[in-house]
Formats: structure tokens, sequence, C-alpha cells
């Protein structure tokens, strides 16, 4: 089988979809920039959860969001450099970190509430114009997976 070919078969899914990602994630960042947001769409997570819930620890984050400790700490990276967010100790366990927004982070995040109904709004097109709700499927995949992994499936 060819290069061309493989890109052609359903084994190729991964790859689809990983280029899907980075396409919306692209497309995301430069949809949230033209509304005034500063920060990146990857993001976005950690922003409207410290917003909406308040200050938490890093493995909170991960957990609450089911990131790997490494991808929130990358994340959480870009926002502590931007001055988006900042870290204090836990008055309850020394070793642990509390992570909360600025007033920087704070602002960015009430121009999300904006943001996030127009968002919300653009992906429901997207969706009527497929003839399908991409996002209860990948629920639903990501749900049949955690049920029967891949590798039981091969």
């Amino acid at each position: 089988m060819t290069d061309s070919q493989f890109l052609e078969t359903r084994a190729a899914f991964a790859l689809r979809v990983k280029q899907l990602h980075d396409r919306l994630s692209e497309q995301l960042d430069a949809a949230m920039a033209k509304c005034g947001l500063l920060i990146p769409g990857k993001t976005t997570g950690i922003v409207q959860l410290l917003y909406s819930e308040g200050p938490r620890s890093k493995a909170d984050i991960a957990d609450r969001l089911r990131y790997s400790h490494q991808l929130t700490t990358q994340r959480l990276a870009w926002l502590l450099k931007h001055g988006m967010a900042e870290t204090n100790p836990d008055p309850e366990d020394g070793r642990r970190q509390i992570v909360s927004l600025t007033p920087d982070g704070v602002e960015q995040a009430k121009i999300l509430q904006t943001f996030l109904p127009r968002l919300q709004d653009a992906y429901s097109s997207l969706f009527s114009e497929l003839g399908m709700d991409l996002d209860t499927e990948i629920t639903n995949a990501s749900r049949l997976l955690d049920t029967k992994p891949l590798a039981d499936r091969i």
C-alpha cells in the first residue's frame, strides 16, 4: 500500500482527526483574536473552569478537564507566562499550588463569556451542514472506546 492509498483508508482515521483538530484550533484562535481575546483556544477550558468554579490545584484542573498532568502544566504555562493566571501555595497542603486567574485573566474570561455562545452557534451551523451532531458522536465514540479500547477491537 502506498502512502497516498493509506491516506484514503479508515486506517488513517486518527490522522484525519488530528488534521481536523489542528484546523479547528487554528481557526478558533483566529476567531478569538478577532473578538478581542488574547488567550489561545487551547487554554479556554482552564480559563472557563477557573472563572466559573474558582481557584484550584493543577491536579484538580487536570482531573476536571480530563487532561494529562503534563498537558495541564503546558497549558497553564502559557497563562502564567502571559499574566492571565497565578499560583499560590495551598494553605492546607504546602506541596500543592493553587491556580487562580489574575485580573487580566478575569477580563479575558469575561470576553470569553460573550464569545462562547457565538462559538456554539458556529458549531451548530457546521453540524447542521454535516447532517449530524458531531459533538454528540465524538462523545459517543469516546464512551465506546472507554468501554472497549481500540486494541480490543483489532
